[in-house]
């Protein structure tokens, strides 16, 4: 294990520094110069948007009397989503950081599983509805242009599509809850078995912690949706002190589609390249 530990930093600090020699400094320091001192109004937005994720998460991290402060769950969440960008499993990775750090803290494994869980679908729910919101902004104030006319076929789709996902994700977590495996039952002997009753689990617990505290999760999926609504200001902030008109929609509607092309990407390791495609 200790072994694993090291050869996954070394990963990270690999993909990195990567990261960091494709990355061309004389072209973001000219545009810094060119935006000026107005780009610190960056930096409190996006410390916003990861604080009101942090809220969203933590709604879910509770065992029993046991609460971990909003202070401490923000920079484990900084830690994973860090993590989640660097190295070749993506959000995968990430996210068992995450539950790495609450166990430490003496959270129960099988509620710090399902709290990363439970806050990565509501974050999925609330980023499904506000692409939903943003696309049909987009199909009815954007005039007639040619490029609009020759995709709206498509974007209509594309929304019929994330209407269904939204509906069938509801759908999935209020519907009956399936028998999940207990102890009663045989436990499996190979790791596949083990692994497939420890996903059924969790979704499971997640299915029953969703309709059991319908007020916990409804002010999770809140504060999701205010975390995407503020993070997609980042865009228009910057368009706007670089001399682009944009509307704060176009804003959130980029905001999502980077987002969506990340979530296509996320085969490809560490994700380098796709963020900055997608802004492209």
């Amino acid at each position: 294990m200790k072994y694993l530990r090291y050869l996954i930093i070394f990963v990270v600090c690999f993909c990195m520094a990567l990261f960091l020699y494709q990355t061309d400094f004389k072209s973001v320091f000219r545009t810094l110069y060119t935006v000026g001192y107005h780009v610190v109004w960056v930096f409190p937005i996006t410390a916003l948007a990861y604080y009101l994720g942090t809220l969203s998460w933590q709604v879910y991290v509770s065992d029993g009397r046991k609460r971990v402060s909003v202070f401490r769950l923000f920079f484990i969440r900084q830690i994973g989503e860090t993590i989640g960008l660097f190295n070749p499993t993506s959000v995968v990775g990430g996210d068992y950081t995450k539950i790495h750090y609450l166990r430490r803290l003496q959270i129960s494994e099988r509620i710090a599983t399902n709290s990363v869980i439970s806050s990565r679908l509501t974050m999925v729910l609330s980023q499904v509805l506000l692409s939903t919101l943003a696309l049909v902004w987009l199909l009815r104030h954007t005039g007639n242009s040619i490029w609009l006319e020759n995709l709206r076929p498509l974007l209509y789709a594309l929304l019929c599509l994330l209407v269904l996902v939204q509906m069938l994700l509801f759908y999935w977590i209020y519907r009956s809850t399936a028998s999940s495996p207990s102890s009663a039952k045989e436990a499996s002997s190979t790791q596949v078995g083990r692994l497939k009753d420890k996903v059924m689990r969790t979704l499971s617990d997640l299915k029953i912690a969703f309709r059991s505290d319908q007020k916990a999760f409804f002010r999770s999926y809140l504060f999701a949706l205010l975390h995407w609504i503020v993070g997609s200001l980042e865009f228009y902030l910057i368009l706007s002190l670089l001399g682009v008109d944009v509307a704060i929609m176009q804003g959130v509607l980029m905001d999502m589609g980077v987002i969506l092309i990340k979530s296509a990407g996320a085969f490809i390791p560490g994700q380098i390249g796709i963020e900055e495609l997608g802004n492209k």
